[in-house]
């Protein structure tokens, strides 16, 4: 499954990339509170990790005030890879506040899904961002974000989640 992932989103960069306007790339440092059950069985554990997190993205301009970002990248501290789609509203030349979803693929081993509802287990989620970024000049930037991987759900089901905040560069 990882390599299928990598394979698509490779396939999908390198064609889009051609039609972007902008391509970046960010690195961030996440902090993410994880609730996990250990080795998938016993006690719901939650437990803060550190992540660091490297990316490219593509921006597309929709129009002056909303472009669409699209994003690849991976985790190291928590792994996973993610492909994320964002739309970002331009508040001013240096401004701009996005919200987006995505696809992650989740490859940590403290990580061990149960299915829920008689659904078979997997590791790939869906997830949610909203945050803003500050360009600095022409080639650097800032970007804060919230992340939510998995929501908590009804601790009795055996439900996990992950989510935090992350904060990072983007070069351009």
């Amino acid at each position: 499954m990882k390599k299928i992932f990598l394979l698509f989103t490779i396939v999908i960069f390198s064609l889009s990339i051609t039609q972007a306007q902008t391509t970046n790339i960010f690195a961030e440092y996440s902090m993410l509170e994880v609730e996990f059950y250990e080795n998938g069985a016993g006690d719901l554990k939650s437990e803060n990790i550190n992540s660091y997190v490297l990316g490219v993205s593509s921006i597309f301009e929709l129009s002056k005030n909303i472009d669409f970002i699209g994003s690849v990248g991976m985790s190291e501290g928590f792994n996973y890879n993610f492909l994320i789609g964002n739309l970002s509203w331009n508040l001013s030349d240096h401004f701009n506040l996005f919200a987006g979803a995505g696809v992650y693929v989740i490859d940590d081993e403290r990580w061990v899904p149960v299915g829920l509802d008689g659904n078979e287990p997997s590791n790939n989620e869906f997830g949610m961002q909203v945050g803003l970024s500050l360009q600095l000049s022409k080639s650097l930037g800032l970007t804060m974000k919230y992340n939510i991987l998995e929501e908590k759900e009804d601790y009795e089901i055996g439900s996990m989640s992950i989510n935090g905040l992350s904060f990072g560069v983007i070069l351009k």
